[in-house]
């Protein structure tokens, strides 16, 4: 069985924490930080699949009153949160149809430098023609049904590392004409059932994982951590129109990734 050190679990940790949630693509920075760090190819997904276990929980903690919401929809009939739920629901199927489709096809190329650099260019460039579009919309529009199955399509096609999960989701929002407040925490909520179904897939390679059960759950704790730090700083950055920032870093991350990789 193959190892991987608590130095560089922690720095994963922090890499995967940051990167969930801000529009950057945590598995295209996790794929090159696993690359620079020398983290064996055997070990690399089920070290994924770990980390992403301490992002859902940051997800499930910043939205636990939508998830309220949504349970007093199904169990009190509140009409907002039965809503919230089929928007969910809908988004999820593009999602779940897409990911699988493209799983194997991710697998095979999850961790090539150039690879991930391509992706990072299509999110700078989504996350900059976003913010300048959603600038010049007078009347925003309301959630629908075409909407969410875009949002969905987006997400799922964002299992390609290097093309951010929130950054796709946002922006696709934000074309659709949504609030800027709406499209990120709607993107961040449907990313709820992607994660987790992620996580259920690849559960049985945490196993495989040689590393002591106190490392694992410092581990844990950090990603959580740093993923509730990150989610409030994505929520802001929409809010206030400052996604161009993540497109520049997007842009000289893709460069940087090119060369050296």
């Amino acid at each position: 069985m193959e190892a991987i050190t608590l130095h560089q679990l922690i720095l994963l940790a922090i890499v995967q924490g940051l990167t969930e949630f801000l529009p950057v693509s945590s598995d295209g920075h996790l794929a090159l930080a696993e690359h620079w760090l020398k983290v064996s190819e055997g070990i690399r997904l089920p070290v994924t699949v770990f980390l992403h276990f301490g992002t859902l929980l940051a997800l499930l903690f910043y939205f636990r009153n939508e998830l309220a919401m949504m349970f007093r929809g199904v169990f009190r009939g509140d009409i907002e949160g039965r809503k919230l739920l089929i928007w969910v629901v809908i988004t999820n199927i593009p999602t779940a149809i897409i990911a699988l489709a493209l799983k194997q096809v991710v697998e095979q190329t999850l961790g090539t430098p150039k690879f991930v650099a391509i992706f990072l260019l299509l999110t700078a460039s989504l996350l900059f023609a976003s913010e300048q579009i959603a600038a010049n919309y007078k009347n925003h529009q309301p959630l629908d049904w075409w909407k969410a199955i875009l949002i969905g399509v987006a997400q799922g096609l964002a299992v390609f590392p290097g093309l951010s999960r929130s950054g796709t989701t946002i922006a696709t929002g934000l074309f659709c004409g949504l609030k800027q407040k709406q499209a990120a925490r709607f993107a961040f909520v449907v990313g709820i059932p992607a994660t987790l179904g992620a996580n259920l897939l690849e559960a049985k390679d945490i196993a495989e994982i040689q590393v002591e059960t106190l490392n694992l759950a410092f581990a844990t704790l950090v990603t959580f951590v740093v993923g509730l730090i990150a989610i409030h700083w994505t929520l802001k950055a929409v809010q206030m129109a400052k996604l161009r920032w993540f497109s520049a870093y997007c842009l000289v991350a893709a460069i940087v990734a090119w060369f050296t990789g």
